[in-house]
């Protein structure tokens, strides 16, 4: 024990005797007994700790069904330390030969930490996953193909990404229960679970044990780690992690990891890790949003008052209702169409209706018309008055403040779709104008699709001032401008 070296002595006993000694030599008298005279006192007074007495030794022997592996289902490589397997664990080749064996599959299942969750087959799976849209529902028959295929013969590393309910664990637990039922050997571990076992053990003095669990975990034959993040861990957790999946790495161990974040959101060495492996794999049960600051500010989120804002509910007579005059109804009629084909084929669009400094004209209620359907299709979509956006946009890059400004605005930047009302309103700062520009001409370069509302005549801005935010607004090869000539309906209903 390296902290009690300096109070060690050697004497006419056999080794060095710890802390039995005072730093200036004195023997502690009365603290201590001879441990060969405490053992025979416990024989006496306990003759079952006697392992030469036979009357004893017989009694609750205990029985494993398999002596070679004591019914673990692993044994550890025997090689020599400086053998590169050293270490290593290896599936037990008696309990191999016994796979099927329905008591062996129990024991593996109570050493894997599934057995609140054996009942998490490929049989009982919905393959069109939990999450609603066509997209999600090939992507987790996609991810449910490839867990198959895995769970067959797991070789290398594979990575189930998806937003929180989409099915990973689910995924992640019947390839375990697959695993155990070919014959391997299964650990599955939540990942804050780990953690806290592994803290518990770092607490004990005997730091063997720590070592013992670390070591288990690198090297166990097959290891499914759910719920890895990045929020959730400290520097020592993270440090943990990568112990374990550095060495797993090296080995190319049959290792299965579950996310709600993107990859790029991890650790970087992390993502490291997970991108260094030829043989990684990485399979989404569904769009995985790309919103993880915003969604933590509780920002972007399309206001609760405009929920039932629908196609079902607009009004295409305005605010006139009967009396509005043809020209107000082929307008409003001709807007609600172009709203409708933007949701049946979003991809690489843009849709600005704008109004002629007009309000109330029906120009919001369609955009998050377009906005709530296609949440309903799975997607994700971002809603903001664009002065409120450019506003919190400014405080978020304020040093003062907790926000991660430039991981904001990545995020509103890339997001599958973005809806600005009242883009223009007001008196915009050189430095929003600037940051405006940015959104719209990266949405503009990449296609992404994008739902505009403003109250300024566009097309003209663009002719007049050759304004080039405008001017990729309007562009006429990647979307359609509409303007709203109907009047204001809050006016008529007051």
């Amino acid at each position: 024990m390296k902290h009690s070296l300096k109070l060690s002595k050697i004497t006419k006993e056999i080794g060095p005797i710890s802390l039995l000694y005072l730093p200036n030599g004195i023997y502690k008298e009365n603290i201590v007994q001879n441990l060969q005279e405490i053992l025979e006192k416990l024989k006496a007074s306990n003759p079952s700790l006697d392992p030469t007495n036979k009357k004893y030794s017989q009694i609750n022997p205990v029985v494993f069904k398999c002596d070679e592996c004591q019914d673990k289902g692993w044994l550890t490589s025997t090689v020599p330390i400086w053998h590169e397997n050293f270490g290593d664990l290896i599936v037990c080749p008696s309990c191999k030969k016994s796979a099927h064996n329905p008591e062996i599959i129990q024991k593996r299942i109570e050493y894997s930490n599934l057995e609140g969750m054996s009942h998490l087959t490929f049989e009982n799976i919905q393959s069109k996953g939990n999450l609603e849209g066509k997209d999600n529902v090939e992507k987790f028959r996609e991810a449910l193909k490839v867990s198959k295929k895995y769970s067959k013969n797991p070789s290398g590393w594979l990575t189930i990404q998806g937003p929180n309910g989409s099915g990973k664990t689910y995924l992640a637990a019947a390839i375990g229960n697959q695993c155990i039922q070919n014959g391997e050997s299964v650990l599955f571990m939540f990942l804050p679970d780990l953690l806290d076992r592994f803290r518990s053990v770092f607490q004990n003095p005997e730091s063997f044990l720590y070592e013992d669990l670390l070591d288990q975990i690198r090297n166990y034959p097959v290891l499914i780690l759910d719920g890895i993040s990045k929020t959730s861990n400290s520097t020592w957790a993270s440090e943990k992690i990568l112990q374990i999946l550095n060495h797993r790495n090296i080995k190319n161990l049959p290792t299965v990891i579950t996310t709600s974040e993107n990859i790029s959101n991890l650790d970087p060495y992390l993502q490291s890790r997970l991108n260094s492996n030829n043989t990684n794999q990485l399979i989404n049960t569904g769009n995985l949003k790309n919103t993880y600051f915003l969604q933590n500010n509780n920002f972007g989120q399309i206001p609760k008052s405009f929920k039932n804002f629908s196609f079902e509910n607009f009004n295409v007579s305005g605010a006139q209702g009967s009396a509005a005059p043809e020209s107000v109804v082929s307008n409003l009629t001709s807007s609600l169409k172009t709203a409708k084909e933007f949701v049946s084929e979003p991809k690489d669009t843009w849709l600005c209706f704008w109004s002629n400094d007009t309000t109330g004209v029906g120009k919001t209620h369609l955009a998050v018309a377009i906005g709530n359907e296609l949440l309903k299709q799975g997607l994700e979509v971002l809603f903001f008055r664009t002065p409120d956006m450019l506003d919190y946009l400014r405080k978020s890059n304020d040093p003062r403040n907790q926000l991660d400004g430039d991981n904001i605005f990545e995020e509103i930047k890339q997001s599958q779709v973005l809806i600005l009302d009242d883009l223009g309103s007001g008196v915009m700062s050189e430095w929003g104008t600037e940051k405006l520009f940015q959104l719209i001409a990266y949405r503009h370069d990449h296609r992404l699709p994008t739902i505009i509302t403003s109250r300024i005549n566009l097309p003209h801005l663009v002719t007049s001032e050759n304004n080039p935010t405008a001017s990729r607004i309007a562009d006429p090869s990647i979307g359609i401008c509409i303007e709203i000539t109907a009047p204001n309906y809050r006016q008529y209903n007051g």
